[in-house]
């Protein structure tokens, strides 16, 4: 079954909810507050009132998505500077032991080293006492090694002329290949003479760069690193056992987000380049540029589909029901759907929202007899082309997020079946597909189309869309 939409939550259900604290230290300029930005949708420079580079240690940050996962985020402690350590070790200690309550408690720690790419000492001072101190206290720490990415770039200088003069992907794979090396030489080796024990991760690509690419494989792995953590609380006769959802709901998101921007990646960086300069696709029948489209987003998601219900006729016909929605244009709209009295709202051509009713309409509608003849003419550059890619890559993007939060957060992830499809896009369309129509509508017009096709525009529009409406507000953290 799809989660269950948000249940109301009041500052009275939380007071009587346990609720997971991390408390996240480390130097200033190491990028914690990125950190928390990526790894928890938060956008950590919103929240507080303070400040750029200040924090409040007391202060509660929580997501939207999870309101039980509280963030505490402390003031950088830098060499030489006693206030600020001071400040983080009488927090965790007011936070910390059997006499403190489970939900007021700090949990976790994650330690936030900057990995050295110019040689500097890796721990400094305040690094080892806050490790030492937390040890002593009996609370997990994880040490996230924050900007591997600087330490690629880095990396370009140990290149030999020849090595410089291949190609860009093959020199990113020489500079990554080299950089992993000098991580364990830099950063791994110094951990291990502190405490061969400690829990590490790493992360990279989270500064606010324009052409910052993420790493969000490494940030989920940070994130299952800290659910493994609780889970060894309660397995060792804590009472934290009211914690694990609550941390688990936070990593099946990062989970689910990695799965998401792949399905960017693929959908976008692949075909819009094609849509801008009609080589991609030229010669081809628009059918058969869905189809491609369609099977290589969702062998991204990697789901258990035995059955390969994925790629089956009725599950492609489905998305194609929705993605032909806002094809034509509004003026065409009579002459590709009889019933478009019913569909109005549905296709985004009016201004009202039908959300209920959504399902069963766009159950009935089916394939209309005029999308089907459209897509087997050849690939054309026009608005109709454009608003039929962006509708098909989000649309089955979000049907895919609301079947991976139905069904691969099961442990273990079950194979899938058409009714959890059927599940999924019924959700979608109840949800939000009249809106997500009506942002493309509204965005892909004659006016602006030339301007849209000689730059990324629509790849940001549709990265906005699915940022908006995937399913992180339909289930994650809900209180029952």
């Amino acid at each position: 079954m799809p989660p269950r939409p948000p249940q109301l939550v009041t500052k009275d259900v939380l007071d009587e909810c346990p609720r997971f604290r991390l408390l996240v230290v480390g130097r200033s300029g190491v990028g914690k507050s990125s950190l928390i930005n990526y790894a928890f949708g938060i956008d950590r420079n919103s929240v507080s009132h303070q400040a750029r580079g200040t924090s409040n240690i007391h202060e509660e940050i929580t997501s939207t998505e999870n309101p039980l996962f509280v963030v505490h985020d402390s003031m950088g402690f830098e060499p030489g500077q006693k206030e600020n350590l001071e400040t983080a070790k009488k927090f965790l200690e007011s936070r910390s032991g059997v006499n403190v309550a489970l939900k007021d408690r700090v949990h976790i720690i994650w330690l936030c080293i900057q990995v050295p790419h110019a040689g500097g000492r890796v721990f400094e001072k305040g690094d080892e006492i806050f490790l030492k101190l937390a040890s002593t206290i009996k609370v997990p720490i994880v040490i996230a090694f924050t900007q591997f990415d600087k330490l690629v770039i880095g990396m370009h200088k140990t290149l030999t002329a020849e090595e410089k003069q291949r190609p860009p992907p093959q020199v990113q794979v020489l500079r990554t290949e080299k950089a992993h090396v000098e991580f364990q030489k830099l950063c791994i080796a110094p951990l291990r003479k502190i405490d061969s024990e400690l829990h590490h991760a790493r992360t990279s690509g989270l500064s606010e760069r324009p052409n910052s690419q993420p790493d969000r494989q490494a940030l989920r792995i940070l994130i299952h690193i800290t659910q493994s953590l609780v889970r060894g609380l309660q397995s060792a006769g804590t009472d934290a056992q009211g914690l694990v959802p609550i941390v688990s709901a936070m990593a099946q998101r990062a989970s689910a987000q990695l799965k998401i921007d792949t399905s960017i990646q693929v959908g976008m960086k692949r075909y819009w380049q094609g849509l801008a300069s009609s080589t991609k696709f030229m010669g081809w029948k628009f059918e058969d540029c869905l189809s491609t489209i369609h099977q290589e987003i969702t062998d991204s998601w990697n789901f258990n589909d035995t059955g390969d219900v994925l790629n089956g006729p009725e599950f492609v016909k489905k998305i194609k029901t929705l993605a032909q929605l806002v094809t034509p244009e509004a003026s065409e709209a009579k002459s590709w759907f009889e019933n478009v009295d019913h569909i109005q709202a549905l296709a985004g051509f009016g201004t009202t929202i039908v959300a209920a009713a959504a399902g069963p309409v766009v159950a009935a509608i089916g394939l209309s007899a005029v999308f089907i003849q459209w897509i087997t003419q050849a690939y054309n550059k026009t608005p109709e082309t454009l608003r039929c890619f962006m509708g098909y890559i989000v649309d089955l993007t979000l049907v895919m997020d609301h079947l991976f939060l139905a069904v691969l957060s099961m442990n273990p992830p079950r194979p899938i079946t058409q009714d959890d499809l059927d599940q999924a896009v019924l959700q979608y369309q109840e949800a939000h597909m009249a809106r997500v129509h009506r942002e493309i509508r509204q965005y892909v017009n004659k006016a602006s189309f030339q301007v849209i096709l000689q730059s990324n525009k629509a790849e940001v529009k549709v990265k906005d869309l699915i940022k908006e409406y995937c399913a992180k507000n339909e289930g994650d953290g809900e209180v029952s």
